[in-house]
């Protein structure tokens, strides 16, 4: 089992960990800082010693480093893209603030699918009444509370509690809980609460301002956004 360490503290930049596993350029460690991707957030990328690692990705309990290079210790440093990091976590939270404390709360539109990104994230919601003038006020209200500037906390449920509460999961496909023997929660204080594996910012401020990009018609009660996030 590979220790995840970004799910308790995603400001580590740098940490030593130890050699599990090598096959040919795949590389599992017992800890590691880098995000493997899924939930609709990309790896983080960066280097393992001077190795540098071009895919992460979860098999079972353990994560996968991809590099481009070879690893001739068992002792090895850590060292994320910490620019592409904090920008993804700025996306996330934002993306946050804007589907759950907007959308979800005020229009009851879940997420029916998403993908982050460093320059352009999206989300589709499943609601049918979306023109540009309701997501325009959506990403207006969702500024006024980024400027408000609420901590973002993340603490430990079990996985019944988490079954019986059902705003904690704004997807449209919740089967993932069941899964899990504990749920990671992120909490933006009096905005949004959700099951979530991801990285997040400390406090809104650090997020920025959402600006919208485009909007699209992909089908009955599925709308598509593009949004990215600039000081």
């Amino acid at each position: 089992m590979t220790e995840l360490i970004y799910l308790d503290d995603s400001y580590i930049r740098e940490i030593d960990a130890e050699v599990v596993k090598v096959q040919d350029n795949r590389i599992v460690l017992n800890r590691t800082i880098f995000y493997p991707r899924g939930g609709g957030q990309p790896n983080d990328t960066g280097y393992i010693d001077d190795a540098r690692v071009i895919d992460v990705y979860k098999e079972g309990d353990e994560v996968i480093h991809v590099i481009d290079g070879k690893i001739s210790r068992t002792h090895v440093h850590l060292k994320i893209d910490w620019d592409r990091r904090y920008r993804l976590m700025r996306m996330h939270t934002a993306a946050h603030v804007l589907a759950g404390g907007v959308m979800y709360s005020k229009y009851g539109a879940k997420i029916t699918g998403n993908q982050l990104d460093v320059d352009v994230s999206r989300f589709d919601f499943n609601i049918e009444s979306f023109d540009r003038d309701l997501l325009e006020n959506a990403i207006q209200e969702a500024n006024r509370i980024i400027q408000e500037n609420r901590l973002v906390k993340v603490y430990y449920i079990s996985r019944e509690d988490a079954l019986s509460r059902p705003e904690l999961v704004k997807l449209y496909n919740r089967d993932f809980l069941e899964r899990l023997s504990r749920v990671r929660i992120v909490e933006i204080e009096g905005v949004d609460v959700q099951a979530d594996g991801g990285t997040h910012v400390r406090e809104l401020r650090e997020i920025g301002k959402i600006e919208l990009v485009k909007m699209e018609n992909k089908g009955k009660n599925n709308r598509r956004v593009y949004f990215t996030v600039n000081f």
